[in-house]
């Protein structure tokens, strides 16, 4: 059970890698489901506790942001806005498992705070990079 409970907090900072290790754990033989279901749920514990977080910081910067003149739009920042308007909180769902939960959700939290789904979603992704990653360990 300590491994276990090991395993779902090391989902929220290395998601990428906790199903390999969970599969290459010595002396355990962890099932698909328990490794789909610890990654998961330690996932969305961290896209809930990162997400509220980056919606609180980001809102405390805005209010502390004095703004003098007309914003400035760097290459940078026309990017990113491109990005984001081409596609969206489906295509941060997409690359969600390849960068770690808490950047996602700050991604989240900065861009997309105005949908009501965006952390369930954000879930989702999570939970679909789980069984992606833990099918091919199990297939290879």
């Amino acid at each position: 059970m300590g491994k276990l409970l090991g395993f779902f907090f090391l989902a929220i900072v290395k998601f990428l890698f906790t199903p390999s290790a969970m599969f290459l754990a010595p002396n355990e033989d962890y099932s698909f489901l328990t490794i789909v279901l610890t990654t998961s749920s330690g996932a969305a514990l961290g896209v809930m506790i990162c997400y509220g977080f980056g919606k609180r910081l980001f809102m405390y910067f805005s209010k502390r942001a004095k703004r003098k003149g007309k914003k400035v739009f760097t290459p940078g920042r026309r990017r990113i806005v491109a990005i984001k308007n081409k596609y969206g909180i489906f295509g941060l769902m997409m690359i969600c498992g390849l960068i770690s939960v808490p950047i996602s959700s700050l991604i989240a939290s900065k861009y997309f705070h105005h949908q009501k789904a965006t952390p369930y979603l954000l879930i989702l992704g999570f939970f679909l990079w789980s069984l992606v990653l833990t099918g091919l360990h199990f297939i290879f």
